[in-house]
């Protein structure tokens, strides 16, 4: 495409050819001879720049590594740096003079030393590379995109923008020990149990003295002891603690609720990074981890284990429900045509140009039938064979009104005015349908409702090619507003794109209280006491917050789960910004009169 100086230049040039033929040939030739030169050197930078812009640009290939500690990982830990080096180029053809190449870091990610874009020639054995160096504070999911490209030739008459997409998503898991995810599992002091097992305040097999009571018959005679036997005069029973293996069981919320607020910063994300912890915590006392996650419909559980494969597999589904984002509920279509469209331009721009992706004239024509009141045209209309029926009735009664009345006027005049008269009250409704008719279906070509159309009609072919509805989908995307926003809605959380929400509905109600995850809590607890063994710790980690009366279900299985000797944690986040209970409120400081 020509920029601004390119058609300037051109604007120029094809005036001074133009001058040169017209006005001054008579005096001289060299106006028109100069501009004819630069016209054809114009034409040849245009097709030099087409050449290499097909030839090359179109076969560029993207290849991305992520490097930390010293080596390329499919995954990153948060709160570590890591590299990205990025090379950008294409096999074999000419050279490209002037090429910048950016890549599009995702969102939530901190930028440390390096630099994204990269400007210069680009040739076969001369690839463009770009390093910079990322910190992502919490875990969670980042998406990269892709390279945005943008070729341009030395004197800045053409321009091309291109996006390269390589969309790829790196689970981001909680920082362990070490940036290796080294675990320190020792055993500190001797009276410890071995690994995984912890002793439990019981009669049983273990190596830690309980109590001392008198014997039994069936005691055996190791477990007597013989001194304090000696001393009592009667013959003492040692007891011994019972050593239990522990298994730790994670209940993590992922309902609507905890997913709203910023990247990395939901109530989601924290309880995700609080569940890590613990997980870890247990992991470095070898105790079996389970995982369970829950919304207002269904639970998905992870067994308890303690191998080092089921720990990073814990954590990256912690990662993973960390960065889920808030299904789209009650979010208007100017919204989500303003926040996709957004989207598609900067990685679709090939899709989003108007050479591929226009609105014909004729779609802008808005339908009389579409509106609820497009029906009386047609009823106003059918009422002029109602009045043809009647013609011979009116012609007859009003030309023998003429011929009975005296003649006051020219003939010809009375003429006129009957001719007139009959033809308003004939054909008045269909004139007057035609009217309403074309007035309302011409305010489709002006704006707001051209460029509102215009742009849900582009990012709707966007959307339904990316999801594979076809031309179908298309259709239904402009008429239908539910599927529109539901259908933009999954092409933006594809892409890892947070957008606004509603909290509250019409009436007030808040939209996200999630009634439903009690009962589906409640389901899940009490299956885990079900296939318990020994004794366990049960870890909730959901905002109950809002359920009130609804949490009944929960206290029940709890209940239960404590009656079988097992331990229940619950953990509710508490509200961004509001000062815990414990914390004094600030005191304001005393305002200050002027001297």
């Amino acid at each position: 495409m020509l920029t601004t100086r390119g058609w300037w230049f051109l604007i120029v040039v094809v005036l001074q050819v133009v001058l040169g033929v017209v006005a001054v040939p008579t005096w001289t030739i060299t106006p028109a001879v100069v501009g004819l030169a630069l016209l054809l050197w114009f034409g040849y930078e245009w097709a030099a720049f087409q050449w290499r812009l097909n030839a090359c640009v179109s076969k560029l290939y993207v290849e991305r590594r992520l490097v930390q500690g010293e080596r390329d990982v499919p995954m990153v830990w948060a709160g570590v740096p890591f590299a990205v080096r990025v090379e950008v180029g294409f096999a074999a053809g000419p050279a490209v003079p002037y090429v910048t190449v950016e890549d599009v870091p995702p969102p939530g990610a901190d930028r440390g030393e390096g630099e994204t874009s990269r400007a210069g020639r680009l040739a076969a054995d001369r690839p463009a590379v770009i390093e910079y160096t990322l910190l992502c504070p919490t875990l969670g999911v980042m998406r990269f995109e892709g390279v945005g490209v943008r070729v341009a030739d030395l004197h800045g008459f053409f321009y091309h923008r291109a996006f390269l997409r390589e969309a790829g998503e790196v689970v981001v898991l909680p920082r362990l020990g070490d940036d290796e995810g080294h675990q320190r599992a020792t055993k500190r002091f001797n009276t410890l149990p071995p690994p995984g097992v912890h002793r439990l305040r019981r009669p049983g097999s273990g190596g830690e003295l309980l109590d001392l009571r008198d014997y039994r018959a069936g005691d055996p005679p190791k477990m007597i002891a013989w001194k304090a036997s000696a001393r009592r005069d009667r013959l003492i029973t040692k007891e011994f603690e019972s050593d239990v293996p522990v298994r730790c069981v994670l209940f993590l919320d992922t309902s609507e609720g905890v997913r709203l607020g910023p990247t990395g910063e939901t109530p989601g994300a924290r309880l995700a990074g609080l569940a890590a912890g613990v997980a870890q915590a247990a992991a470095g006392g070898r105790d079996l981890v389970g995982l369970t996650t829950f919304d207002e419909t269904a639970a998905a559980t992870l067994p308890p284990a303690r191998t080092r494969a089921h720990l990073v597999s814990l954590l990256r589904r912690l990662a993973e429900a960390a960065a889920l984002p808030p299904t789209v509920s009650g979010v208007t279509v100017p919204q989500m045509v303003r926040r996709g469209t957004a989207a598609a331009r900067e990685w679709y721009p090939d899709l989003m140009n108007r050479g591929a992706n226009a609105v014909p004239f004729g779609r802008l024509w808005k339908p009389l039938l579409d509106t609820r009141w497009g029906w009386l045209a047609l009823v106003w209309i059918a009422v002029t064979p109602l009045l043809v029926t009647q013609k011979f009735w009116f012609v007859g009664t009003s030309t023998a009104a003429l011929h009975n009345r005296p003649d006051v006027s020219p003939g010809w005049l009375r003429f006129v005015l009957f001719l007139a008269l009959w033809a308003a009250l004939l054909f008045s409704p269909a004139l007057i349908a035609l009217f309403v008719w074309v007035l309302h279906g011409a305010r489709g070509w002006f704006n707001p409702r051209r460029r509102e159309l215009t742009q849900r009609k582009r990012l709707s072919a966007v959307v339904a090619l990316t999801d594979g509805s076809g031309a179908a989908g298309v259709e239904r995307y402009v008429h239908d507003d539910d599927a529109f926003t539901a259908a933009v809605g999954r092409f933006l959380t594809r892409h890892r794109v947070r957008y606004p929400v509603p909290l509250y509905d019409a009436a007030g109600r808040y939209r996200y209280r999630g009634e439903g995850k009690a009962g589906v809590l409640a389901a899940a607890l009490v299956r885990a006491v079900g296939h318990a063994r020994d004794n366990e710790l049960y870890v909730v980690l959901a905002d109950l917050a809002e359920l009130g009366p609804d949490l009944a279900p929960v206290v029940k299985a709890a209940r239960m789960a404590r009656g079988r000797h097992h331990q229940v944690l619950v953990i509710v986040p508490w509200p961004a910004g509001v000062p815990d209970p414990g914390e004094a409120p600030a005191t304001p400081e005393p305002a200050t009169r002027p001297p």
